[in-house]
């Protein structure tokens, strides 16, 4: 009786830990190579060190100085300098509502609103 129990139990958390790494292995976006320097901030900081926001054309915004201080920010020039931008972008939940059409009376309450799912604002 006690294998059969220990047996059933290596089996579950298998069957719990296994789709885990999987997803860990799989969905974990690719990043450029780094030095042992930039390793050493990133453990200092956790997860991305310290970056500039920039804009679409790649130019730091910075309000404190004024450059660039109304242009809006654009994820794939800050974010895509380390992140692979595609894999992110082409993800589940980043899409999810996209070519939706707006329901008549979302459209009228939330004029902001490109779709009923996540993609294109918040409501």
């Amino acid at each position: 009786m006690r294998g059969w129990k220990r047996c059933f139990s290596l089996v579950m958390v298998g069957f719990f830990l296994f789709p885990n790494l999987v997803h860990g292995i799989t969905f974990t976006p690719e990043v450029v190579k780094r030095s042992k320097k930039e390793q050493q901030i990133r453990r200092f900081f956790g997860v991305c060190p310290p970056f500039y926001l920039r804009d679409e054309q790649g130019r730091i915004i910075d309000p404190i100085h004024g450059k660039n201080a109304n242009e809006p920010y654009s994820p794939k020039m800050t974010c895509g300098v380390c992140h692979d931008y595609k894999l992110i972008t082409s993800a589940y939940h980043f899409q999810q509502g996209r070519g939706e059409k707006l329901p008549l009376w979302m459209a009228k309450r939330y004029p902001w609103v490109k779709s009923p799912g996540q993609y294109g604002g918040r409501w």
